[in-house]
């Protein structure tokens, strides 16, 4: 298994966990030091409370008012009041029509999507939306994918047209298309397979 492979592996086990063990009217527990929230779970279980749903970097930051985040972090990620929404509004306001429609299908849900059944060892950010036209049907998130420079890209410049998802409708800002922060791919040869903090 390449450490490619078993990142992508881990982060879809990771957001499982977080969003299958929380709901809307999940009790917040603090594990040792008592029940926060008022009821006390059954005996032997313990409930934790989702704070924050982040699953795609720059998704939210792009297409919701911060405002609105602490009400829809608290959301199962298919509920979002907001984030479907604005995801066309916004994109509608310098996109074409068609461009925004395929923007909200590949970016809505705000979670990262795996299909199971792709026998790849790697994982590809947005690979499962795009038909594998981003590197891999699989999807998920490898560690390498530049995932803030892929949002924007989708948002601002070519990339649904250059993955033949759409035809291009010639609306690009370039400029707009990276956050200019090189991404350093020296990542370490152990899980979790990251940098120490500089």
């Amino acid at each position: 298994m390449t450490k490619r492979y078993a990142f992508g592996l881990a982060a879809v086990a990771l957001a499982g966990a977080v969003i299958g063990g929380c709901t809307s009217n999940s009790v917040g527990f603090t594990p040792g030091n008592g029940n926060s929230g008022g009821n006390s779970p059954p005996p032997g279980t313990n409930s934790y409370q989702q704070i924050e749903l982040l699953s795609r970097p720059a998704v939210k930051e792009v297409f919701e008012a911060f405002a609105d985040h602490d009400t829809t972090n608290r959301v199962e990620p298919y509920a979002d009041p907001t984030l479907q929404g604005m995801i066309l509004s916004f994109s509608e306001a310098f996109r074409s029509k068609k461009t925004s429609q395929t923007l909200q299908a590949v970016l809505y849900p705000n979670v990262l999507k795996v299909d199971l059944s792709q026998n790849v060892t790697t994982a590809s950010y947005l690979g499962y939306e795009t038909g594998g036209a981003t590197g891999s049907k699989f999807g998920g998130r490898a560690l390498d994918d530049d995932v803030v420079d892929i949002s924007l890209g989708a948002l601002f410049g070519n990339t649904l047209s250059a993955l033949g998802l759409i035809p291009d409708d010639h609306k690009e800002a370039p400029c707009l298309t990276t956050d200019n922060v090189a991404y350093d791919k020296n990542n370490t040869s152990t899980f979790p397979y990251v940098q120490s903090p500089l």
